[in-house]
């Protein structure tokens, strides 16, 4: 991608992304901040366009601009589009055995593919990188304070709501914003799960506006997409549908 083409992409999610949550925050204003009740108008409603129109714009602001970047869109991968293992016959080497860190998950790209690769000794597990529940990555964002957390029971535990899904199968394990976990993460867990909440028991919008179902907030999390892993001559490998 050429410098000038990267710019105006980010140029462009940049200012549609404040544009959505400058409607966002409008909405949210206008319907827990109304101004004085005595004088005011019943702000309801234009408070709930707001809030609708900015989480639809941040939606499709992802879906189509994210791409563009080489991005992946945040449309969730559903557990009845599970693929089984014996249509994963494209192998593509994602990396040396000694460049995954034990017991520690680690996301490299299969081609176009993001992939969480986790080795725990001798034995390497695949896994689809983005939480089903969110579309957040396993592995964290690198750089940042949100980093992945070590496999615990043979089972990998999304670091930004706490989902924890087995490794061998993809099964959720654990749904999301569990009591253990907001008390261990109160931003992440604690705060977020009151928003979750909020934003899904606003039933106006949904009857009122056809939103998407990538921007409707669920609280909860689908099995995942594994894949086959074989390593040969201490190089990695996993198997992708054709």
């Amino acid at each position: 991608m050429s410098p000038a083409l990267a710019f105006l992409g980010v140029s462009i999610l940049g200012t549609w992304g404040i544009a959505s949550i400058g409607l966002i925050a409008g909405g949210i204003i206008l319907l827990f901040f109304p101004g004085d009740p005595v004088t005011a108008s019943d702000n309801t409603l234009g408070g709930i366009v707001l809030l609708v129109a900015g989480l639809i714009s941040g939606g499709l602001m992802q879906v189509v601009v994210s791409p563009l970047l080489g991005l992946d869109a945040p449309v969730p991968i559903r557990a009845k589009e599970i693929r089984p293992h014996a249509q994963m016959t494209r192998w593509a080497k994602v990396g040396l055995l000694r460049d995954f860190p034990d017991g520690l998950p680690k996301e490299v790209r299969a081609r176009a593919q993001r992939v969480v690769v986790v080795r725990t000794g001798e034995t390497v597990h695949a896994l689809n990188a983005l939480c089903s529940h969110a579309r957040l990555p396993l592995a964290g964002f690198p750089g940042s304070p949100i980093r992945p957390e070590p496999i615990k029971d043979n089972c990998i535990m999304c670091p930004f709501h706490g989902a924890r899904f087995e490794l061998e199968t993809g099964k959720v394990v654990r749904q999301p914003f569990s009591s253990q976990f907001n008390n261990e993460h109160p931003f992440l867990g604690g705060i977020q799960s009151k928003l979750f909440r909020l934003l899904r028991f606003i039933p106006m919008p949904y009857q009122a506006f056809p939103v998407p179902k990538f921007a409707r907030p669920t609280l909860t999390a689908e099995d995942m997409q594994t894949y086959p892993v074989k390593v040969e001559n201490g190089e990695v490998y996993v198997g992708l549908p054709r």
